[in-house]
């Protein structure tokens, strides 16, 4: 496939409800493609979008990574945890 052609790389975000608009204006601005779900639905969402990555805030993991890591359509998905998403200074 021509590099050009290549659609953007995938970051799913995935959050318990605070507002994260500024993360997902960097991200996107970088030629990123953004989605954001809540921790609730991380699993569904990510089987369906099959991110190139997810970018995890710490703060609401509560298994997330365990249930990731146990699913076959997600398991080797990357999943990087940060708490510095918790808080934009």
């Amino acid at each position: 496939m021509n590099p050009t052609t290549r659609p953007p790389p995938s970051v799913m975000l995935v959050h318990n409800g605070n507002e994260y608009e500024a993360h997902v204006r960097h991200l996107t601005n970088a030629g990123l493609h953004v989605s954001e779900t809540h921790a609730d639905g991380a699993l569904a969402e990510a089987i369906r979008l099959q991110p190139d990555i997810i970018v995890l805030d710490f703060g609401c993991d509560g298994g997330v990574t365990a249930r990731m890591k146990a699913h076959a359509a997600t398991k080797n998905i990357p999943i990087i945890a940060l708490a510095a998403l918790m808080r934009e200074s």
